[in-house]
């Protein structure tokens, strides 16, 4: 489908993403995280339901910002900071690899301040010239991904 973007768009809905939570769910069962670490915002609505599936009770967040609306930037920018103390074994989310440079930056940053933790990435799309590849992911990425999560939201009615 394309909404007058100079990109193809795929939407992503609700039913395909409960379909691949326990698809998903299951690849990221082999590693036996203790902590999910979400990669805010995209990442935050996949890591919450990939605890849900694997019984993690620690769930943290981070916040990379690394697009403005549909522009890559430059430079990646990291806001705030998570405590893995006693954490071993954490599993970092995020919705899509995209040019692997958040996930590239963000793995050199925390492995350097938490050398005895073992981390592993998940996400659900990745695309094949990401500088890295997740460690678990579903599908590869040939176009624009508009998540549910994006667009759906914004129309509940909270009244």
């Amino acid at each position: 489908m394309h909404l007058g973007y100079d990109f193809e768009m795929t939407y992503y809905d609700f039913n395909q993403f409960k379909t691949d939570i326990p698809r998903l769910g299951s690849l990221c069962e082999t590693f036996q995280p203790d902590t999910i670490l979400a990669v805010a915002r995209g990442g935050m609505t996949l890591a919450h339901a990939l605890c849900m599936h694997l019984d993690v009770r620690n769930l943290q967040s981070i916040r990379c910002e690394s697009y403005d609306g549909n522009e890559q930037r430059t430079a990646l920018t990291i806001l705030g900071e998570s405590t893995f103390s006693p954490s071993k074994r954490i599993l970092i989310v995020d919705d899509i690899v995209d040019s692997g440079q958040t996930l590239h930056t963000l793995l050199l940053l925390i492995q350097s301040n938490n050398p005895d933790v073992i981390f592993k990435t998940a996400s659900l799309f990745t695309k094949p010239t990401a500088l890295v590849q997740p460690d678990f992911f579903l599908y590869e990425a040939t176009d624009w991904i508009d998540f549910f999560w994006e667009r759906d939201f914004l129309k509940i009615n909270l009244v």
